[in-house]
């Protein structure tokens, strides 16, 4: 009897605790419906930013309703902020439980993404709503023309990098032949050096020779001016006295024809006189 008492308790407690949480959830839903009507009227008059304070207080209300995250990522996406946008479809993506809720926010994340010019994801969101709605057309439509723009996208940026390869090889080929025409002017620089070198050297040599030459001949001539004493020390003194018994002869005979002049010019001067 005991036991039975404690298993009807036990089946209340808990019958009890069912009905609070049930009643709290309640509430929680009709905050977040009642939030996200007013987000609804807002956007319809193009409130775009009130909106979007709707359909946040609506998640805040109720973090796992499916329409306040996929409401909110609409008012995102028209505002042109496409990331916040996609993850809000995301969480929709997540929270929602039919196929064709899932399919439609998988279309919805790859709008944003090609937004973004983020083809290759873009393709992959597209790709995952075709899995499960095959026969959406205009979705179709948008895999078709991602797939084209990717793969114009892809030929662009090879052509662009062939451009840039071809860009940098001629920028180092010029740099190659910029290094070579100053590795010869290097050259011919120190040819010309070299050779004004040697020419200097050389007239400096020339120079050199010519003083040398100078100086030779003045010294040989200086030489020839002189007397030489040795052939006056080689005389013997007989000679010496022969020597100047001539001189003194000479000088004599030349001072007898001087006088004799003096003589026959006052010889003159009296016959003119008288």
């Amino acid at each position: 009897m005991k036991k039975l008492w404690v298993f009807f308790l036990a089946i209340s407690s808990f019958s009890s605790f069912s009905q609070e949480e049930t009643t709290l959830s309640k509430e929680k839903l009709y905050e977040a419906k009642k939030q996200l009507r007013e987000g609804n009227k807002l956007y319809r008059t193009n409130r775009l930013e009130d909106a979007t304070i709707a359909y946040q207080k609506s998640l805040a209300a109720e973090g796992t309703y499916y329409k306040g995250a996929y409401n909110l990522g609409n008012a995102l996406f028209q505002q042109k902020k496409y990331k916040e946008a996609g993850e809000q479809y995301q969480l929709a993506n997540k929270l929602a439980k039919k196929k064709e809720d899932k399919a439609k926010t998988n279309e919805l994340i790859g709008d944003t993404f090609k937004k973004q010019k983020n083809l290759e994801k873009a393709l992959a969101s597209y790709k995952q709503a075709l899995l499960k709605n095959p026969t959406d057309d205009i979705l179709r439509e948008k895999y078709v023309a991602a797939k084209k723009e990717k793969e114009k996208q892809d030929q662009q940026s090879e052509d662009n990098k062939e451009d840039q390869n071809q860009d940098n090889k001629e920028d180092k080929d010029k740099k190659n032949k910029d290094q070579e025409n100053k590795n010869e002017e290097g050259d011919d620089k120190e040819d010309k050096e070299g050779d004004q070198d040697k020419q200097e050297k050389e007239d400096n040599q020339g120079n050199d020779k010519e003083d040398k030459e100078d100086q030779k001949g003045q010294q040989n001539e200086n030489k020839q001016e002189q007397p030489s004493p040795t052939k006056e020390s080689k005389l013997s003194p007989e000679q010496i006295q022969q020597l100047l018994e001539s001189m003194s002869n000479e000088e004599q005979k030349t001072q007898e024809k001087v006088n004799a002049q003096k003589v026959k010019v006052k010889k003159d001067n009296n016959e003119k006189d008288w």
